[in-house]
């Protein structure tokens, strides 16, 4: 029952934020003149604080910090939703919230991350290849290093929300969950805590509990 309860008020928070930041972006876009088309959005010359300034115009902001995260919490570092291998032998987490946050009066962290440059979410990066065992497969010709290749993609920026900011568990798909933009559509993978499984079915993903640090 307390664990039925528990989950509930994570889906609760998650929904609520989820909503909040939808109808944040729709009204700057409707108040331009361009519903549906999240490309303007995360393209519009402004700088990453003025932009996070933007998405929570009304919502109630206790502090906004840039880089320095002293004085909005310290540094926030959140499981993932299972127990992955970031390509080096180690547990991959999630350093959402230490680039950019807004503390919200409610005590949750609200964060971004624009992906789109040159005016359009059209671009490319390199994607590192992974062996059966999820490590970076060595290649001294590479760029990096290591194997891969560039790919392109049309994501446009992501929106990050801690529902409870530092109070635990700090695990993607139970308190963190993130939005990726595109053009004209948004997404929300398990790797982001599946916002959208969440909306449908009215509860959270499956989530691994596991201790960071070696990938073993």
């Amino acid at each position: 029952m307390i664990a039925n309860y528990r989950e509930k008020v994570f889906v609760t928070s998650a929904k609520k934020a989820y909503t909040t930041i939808l109808a944040t972006i729709n009204t700057w876009n409707a108040q331009n003149e361009i519903v549906g088309d999240y490309e303007y959005f995360w393209t519009y010359p402004v700088s990453m604080e003025e932009r996070l300034k933007m998405i929570t115009k009304n919502m109630n902001v206790l502090d906004i910090c840039i880089y320095d995260m002293e004085k909005c919490g310290g540094d926030h570092v959140a499981k993932q939703y299972k127990k992955l291998n970031d390509g080096e032998g180690n547990t991959l987490s999630a350093n959402w919230f230490n680039a950019n946050r807004a503390v919200l009066a409610d005590g949750s962290f609200l964060s971004i991350d624009t992906t789109a440059s040159n005016g359009s979410c059209v671009h490319s990066f390199w994607s590192n290849e992974k062996d059966s065992n999820g490590n970076f497969i060595p290649d001294s010709s590479s760029p990096n290093g290591f194997k891969g290749e560039y790919i392109t993609v049309e994501d446009c920026g992501y929106i990050r929300i801690d529902t409870n900011g530092l109070k635990g568990p700090n695990q993607v798909g139970i308190d963190c969950f993130g939005i990726l933009f595109f053009k004209n559509s948004i997404k929300s993978s398990d790797s982001m805590g599946n916002l959208n499984y969440v909306l449908a079915n009215d509860k959270l993903i499956n989530t691994e509990n596991y201790t960071p640090g070696k990938f073993e």
